[in-house]
């Protein structure tokens, strides 16, 4: 059973804790936000949620700032691709995201699955790419196309 999005809060608290990061009401209330959307959501999305019902006068600064946060300490992701941000999928697991991410994005419906890529998988693509003499950065990976439900 998945953890409640409040048990979630809790664990974001305690893992920004372990790390020695500040965890303050309004990162929290962002990191709820994120955990109440059905997918990736964009930022300025984001602000008008967090002016209804806790900032009204908060400005665009105020969620990129949060927003920047929670994906540094690995609490949410930045998708690249659409510029949307959602909650991390695996905050209760403890496997981390030292092998990568890999998030499979829908073209036809936005559903987006975040999916651990495994550590042989992130070394294979990586030297394959070398051979092509590209070098790989530790930013989560995005593949396109259409989810199981949009065939």
């Amino acid at each position: 059973m998945a953890p409640s999005p409040q048990a979630k809060l809790d664990i974001a608290e305690r893992l920004c804790r372990e790390q020695g990061l500040k965890w303050t009401a309004q990162r929290r209330q962002v990191m709820a936000l994120l955990l109440e959307q059905e997918g990736p959501a964009g930022a300025y999305d984001l602000l008008d949620a967090l002016q209804r019902r806790h900032q009204p006068g908060a400005k665009p600064p105020t969620i990129y700032r949060a927003l920047d946060f929670l994906v540094s300490a690995g609490l949410a992701h930045r998708l690249a691709s659409t510029n949307r941000y959602m909650a991390c999928d695996h905050l209760s697991c403890d496997h981390g995201h030292e092998a990568g991410t890999l998030f499979l994005v829908c073209d036809n419906c936005g559903a987006v699955r975040e999916a651990p890529m495994d550590s042989p998988l992130r070394r294979q693509l990586t030297r394959s790419l070398a051979s092509e003499g590209f070098k790989v950065g530790p930013q989560p990976l995005e593949m396109h196309g259409r989810c199981e439900r949009c065939g």
